[in-house]
């Protein structure tokens, strides 16, 4: 009878220590999934940055210089490309797409583009006025290029969005002003939607094809800054002023799940390549010259998952292809990029 008793207890004990070491195998692997916190690349220029903006795939950066130049680096590498003069003129960034063209606005409303290789315009069109972004908004923004190159998305302020073909310029439709004009806009990873995230809170979402108008929401109160789709381009995402993301239903513009309230407004938000998270550059109400946190979530339950508050302004901020979440700041004489997460 002691031995039956004996042994059941040792069988009990070797069970316990079973469950703890898988608990502890358990806790380790949760604790190696946050990887630190490391500069990648460090850009040095030699004149400070003014204006900042990063490719979507987190290929290309490219900075407008109080120096009046443009200047275009490789990431991670950090390879300066190339150095474009504007002779003077004070322009805003207005995209840096996937392939590395450039396109940059003055404030008159000259949007102008540079291909990949070339310093020389290769595309200018003209807009009423365009919208000064600088350390503001990252894309999407008010310009912003289908996934498959052919179509871009342009606005202005108070203005409605043009949709043009790509590279011939040629204008396919506009799309309906919001009162106040657009903050941002996406398209669907399939190119098969467009969504505008407007100054009076409406995210609207339409057909790329056609400009038709497919669905809405009116979840938030005050002005979205920042939108993007999800992998499978069955929900938007949208935050701004509200410091609240949302989850919309891209069909039917119904509201899915609300991540809030946020320490901050929300000025740019981004879905990781393969869809598992949420990333956001947040601005402090108190001024946009104040560092302010970026965040990640899980995607799928809106857990938070990684903060960090730079050591400076986060000008910039993408996720890489390889899928890592980067945040660009900035020193008077180089660009630090970070690897968040």
């Amino acid at each position: 009878m002691l031995l039956s008793v004996s042994r059941l207890c040792w069988s009990g004990c070797r069970v316990r220590m079973l469950v703890v070491g898988m608990l502890l195998v358990l806790s380790f692997a949760d604790a190696q999934t946050l990887s630190p916190i490391v500069e990648i690349s460090t850009l040095t220029t030699t004149s400070e940055v003014s204006d900042l903006l990063i490719a979507r795939n987190g290929n290309f950066l490219a900075a407008f210089c109080k120096d009046h130049q443009i200047r275009q680096w490789s990431l991670p590498q950090g390879q300066l490309l190339r150095t474009v003069d504007t002779h003077g003129r004070n322009l805003d960034l207005v995209l840096v797409s996937d392939d590395g063209r450039l396109f940059a606005g003055d404030h008159d409303g000259n949007i102008m583009a540079w291909d990949d290789t070339d310093a020389n315009v290769a595309f200018q069109t003209k807009l009423p006025r365009y919208r000064a972004a600088a350390f503001f908004q990252t894309s999407p923004s008010p310009a912003v290029f289908s996934h498959s190159g052919k179509h871009l998305a342009l606005s202005s302020v108070t203005d409605a969005m043009r949709v043009l073909e790509w590279p011939s310029g040629r204008s396919l439709y506009t799309l309906k002003s919001p009162p106040g004009g657009t903050s941002a806009a996406a398209f669907s990873r399939d190119d098969s939607r467009i969504a505008v995230a407007g100054t009076d809170g409406i995210l609207r979402i339409y057909d790329s094809s056609s400009g038709k108008l497919v669905a809405q929401n009116e979840d938030l109160l005050g002005e979205s800054f920042a939108v993007d789709f999800s992998v499978d381009g069955r929900q938007v995402v949208a935050g701004g002023a509200d410091e609240a993301v949302i989850f919309v239903d891209a069909e039917t513009g119904k509201l899915i799940r609300r991540i809030g309230p946020l320490a901050d407004v929300v000025a740019y938000l981004a879905i990781s390549p393969d869809g598992k998270y949420l990333s956001a550059k947040l601005l402090r109400e108190e001024g946009s010259a104040l560092p302010a946190p970026v965040v990640v979530w899980d995607a799928a339950s809106g857990k938070q998952v990684a903060e960090w508050t730079p050591p400076g302004v986060a000008l910039g901020a993408t996720w890489s292809h390889d899928g890592h979440w980067l945040v660009v700041t900035s020193t008077p004489t180089a660009l630090h990029v970070w690897r968040v997460y």
